[in-house]
Formats: structure tokens, C-alpha cells, sequence
């Protein structure tokens, strides 16, 4: 691991534990044991550092994911897992960083969700290709990639707090429950009686 990103990932623990408005390059330096002169050296200014910082914690999401995803049997499995040991607290921490983050900083959170969403997408095309040839998802309808743009517009839209709070949405399942209908709904007959094995086995996830 190279200096620069110990940096990244000290700084990343700062954002995410102070928040982007309230951290300040000196404290950056400070906790990097370094000087302010360096620190500015190595990142131009803090956006720079902030978007960076953003960059490196969706690169270890993205290792993490894929290596989720090649370790499992199917894509199904893939998915039902991800629901099943999705960590709530952890995701309502990055959804409220990330609104401060478009807040104080859009300029970063467009470029960087940019980025983000992009990968998604083409992650989320990869797997309803590869469940199409295991045969749990539908091909007669869209292609994967038009798929993968509407469920991915949709999981948006399902998991976004204003919309939550619309559709009175109370328990923080709300949104996997609906993402798992959706995902349903493109499944195969195999593909469904996979998801429903698997639900009877794991009730707690329509919970």
C-alpha cells in the first residue's frame, strides 16, 4: 500500500466519522501526521481529496461485490445474500454522508456518482446476462441492457428516503422488499421458485 493511499483511507474514516463540511485540511494533516504544505502538495484542495477519498471506498465495494459475486452459485444467490446481510445502519451512515456531500460539494457528488452509477449499471447488465444463461431471468421482454437501465432507475427511486417517506414507507426492509418484487418479476419460473425456496428458508427478509 502506497503512502498516498493510507492517506485516502485515514482521510476516508475522517469524512465518513465528521462529515465533509466539518474536516478540516489541518485536520487532515494532523491525523496524517504530516504538514499542511505537504498535504497540499500531494491533494490541490480538499474536493480533490474528498472526491478521491469517495473513489477508493466505491473501489473496495466494487472488490468486495464481485468477488460476492464470483463466489456464489448462481445470481440469484448472488442477490438474496446481498438483501439477507445487507447492514441497514451502515447504508443509512452513507446515505447521510452522501447527502451532505451533495450538498456542500456538488460538483464532487456529480462526478463521482457518475462514476458510481456507471459501474452499477454495467454490473447490474452483468448479472442479468449471466442469469439469463442460467436461466432464472427472462429474455423475451428487454434486452439486459434496457433491463439493467429500468431496474436500476427503479432501485433508485425505490431506496430514496423522499420516496420512502411518500409511499409511508416505516422499517428500513421496505426498500429490499420492493427491490426483491421487481427482481421477481423478471425471474423465469425457475428463477422464482428459487427466490421463494430461499424466502421460506430466510422469512426474515420480508420482515
Amino acid at each position: 500500500m502506497t503512502n498516498r493511499e493510507q492517506i485516502l483511507r485515514n482521510t476516508s474514516a475522517l469524512f465518513l466519522e465528521r462529515g465533509c463540511k466539518s474536516l478540516t485540511m489541518d485536520d487532515v494533516a494532523s491525523a496524517n501526521g504530516m504538514s499542511k504544505r505537504t498535504l497540499y502538495e500531494m491533494f490541490h484542495d480538499k474536493a480533490g481529496l474528498l472526491r478521491e477519498c469517495i473513489l477508493l471506498m466505491h473501489k473496495g465495494n466494487m472488490v468486495r461485490m464481485e468477488e460476492e459475486l464470483a463466489g456464489a452459485d448462481n445470481v440469484l444467490e448472488w442477490f438474496m445474500r446481498s438483501l439477507e446481510n445487507k447492514d441497514e445502519k451502515r447504508m443509512s451512515f452513507y446515505y447521510d454522508f452522501f447527502t451532505e456531500v451533495k450538498r456542500y460539494y456538488p460538483e464532487v457528488f456529480m462526478n463521482v456518482v457518475q462514476d458510481v452509477n456507471r459501474w452499477h449499471c454495467e454490473l447490474l447488465e452483468r448479472v442479468i446476462r449471466q442469469g439469463q444463461k442460467e436461466d432464472l431471468f427472462i429474455t423475451d421482454i428487454l434486452d439486459a441492457h434496457q433491463l439493467s437501465l429500468q431496474l436500476f432507475e427503479l432501485s433508485v427511486a425505490v431506496t430514496d428516503r423522499a420516496v420512502r417517506n411518500y409511499l409511508e414507507i416505516k422499517h428500513d426492509r421496505g426498500s429490499d422488499c420492493l427491490m426483491l418484487f421487481l427482481i421477481r418479476g423478471i425471474a423465469t419460473e425457475k428463477g422464482r421458485e428459487y427466490i421463494d425456496e430461499y424466502l421460506k428458508n430466510n422469512k426474515s427478509l420480508l420482515r
